[in-house]
This record gives structure tokens, C-alpha cells and sequence, in this order.
């Protein structure tokens, strides 16, 4: 249920009220951002997040119809945002150092709590999918948190093949991991 307060911005948004617009923009600004970083870890990429919320927010104000509370709207936005841009980090190659450094420990602190559940389960079925050598080097990064100069050495191949080896891993996992991210923001 919307307050009048909000029920009277996003009539005002609607009819193209630029103040109106800010108004709202700097009411829940550092909630939306807290909760993007805290998905994303990055300040960057929660900023990234929430500008786009807010610019599609603006570009479709005349078509909006919001029935529930506008801050459970805009939470909803950030979080669908914050996923979908977590899924590319997760897919891109680029971004395998952040996601060793930032994605996997996550990983590793929940892996305990989802040992029984269904998560673990279809990924420990996805892991199997892959080639031996790449399920090898995954799962020193992931269980002896070894990082890619350390399994390159270990293996006696190049860091560029870990590299490699370890982003086809994420590519395979990406999805699961991606639910595995959002259960522990809910479990931690």
C-alpha cells in the first residue's frame, strides 16, 4: 500500500514533474544503492544500477501503474538490475579476477549452509558436466582457495589456460552461482 506522500510524487513523475522526479530520486537513493552494493560489490556497478533504474523509471513514468508501496517497486527494480548485471559479470572473461575475488568466497562461505539443499546438489550435477581438468581447477579455487598463479604452478600450465579453464567453469555455473549469490544475501 503506497502513502499519499508517494501516491502524490508519482502522480507528479507521471506528469513529467522534474522536482518531483528528484524528489523521489534523493528519497531512496541510499537504500537502492546499499542494496545494489551489497548484490554487486561495487560501488561503481551499484551506482551503474541504480542510475538505470531511475532512467527507465523516468522514461516510462507516463505508462507507470504501481499498486504497491513505490519503495517496494523500486527495490524490486534494483534487485531484477543488480541480477541481470551480475549475470554478466559472471559471464565475461574480463571480469574472472573480480569474480575470483569477490564472487567465489561468498560462494565458499554459504557452501557449508547449502550442503543439503537442492542448490548444492544441482551444483555439485553441474560440476560433473565439466571436463575433468576444468572441475579440477574450479574446485582448487573454490575449496583450497587457491588463486590462478597458484593453480597454474600446481598444474603446470600457463595462468592464461587457468584463466580460460576457470571462465568456462563460471560460464557453465553462472546461473547457479547467480542463485547461489542471491541466497546468501537472504541466509547471511
Amino acid at each position: 500500500m503506497q502513502n499519499s506522500e508517494d501516491i502524490e510524487l508519482l502522480h507528479q513523475i507521471k506528469a513529467g514533474d522534474q522536482k518531483a522526479f528528484e524528489t523521489c530520486f534523493n528519497k531512496h537513493w541510499h537504500l537502492l544503492y546499499s542494496l545494489a552494493g551489497r548484490i554487486l560489490k561495487s560501488d561503481d556497478d551499484a551506482k551503474d544500477v541504480v542510475q538505470l533504474v531511475y532512467i527507465s523509471l523516468w522514461g516510462r513514468r507516463e505508462q507507470l501503474e504501481i499498486s504497491g508501496s513505490l519503495q517496494r517497486y523500486l527495490l524490486q527494480a534494483v534487485r531484477f538490475q543488480s541480477f541481470k548485471r551480475l549475470q554478466e559479470i559472471l559471464k565475461s572473461p574480463e571480469h574472472l579476477d573480480r569474480v575470483e575475488e569477490q564472487f567465489l568466497p561468498v560462494l565458499n562461505s554459504i557452501w557449508d549452509k547449502l550442503h543439503e539443499s537442492d542448490l548444492f546438489n544441482e551444483i555439485s550435477t553441474q560440476l560433473e558436466t565439466l571436463p575433468p581438468r576444468t572441475r579440477e581447477m574450479f574446485l582448487m579455487s573454490r575449496r583450497q582457495q587457491l588463486s590462478i598463479a597458484e593453480i597454474a604452478l600446481r598444474m603446470g600450465v600457463s595462468e592464461k589456460t587457468v584463466r580460460n579453464q576457470l571462465h568456462i567453469a563460471l560460464k557453465t555455473l553462472r546461473h547457479h552461482i547467480a542463485v547461489a549469490i542471491i541466497m546468501a544475501e537472504m541466509v547471511c
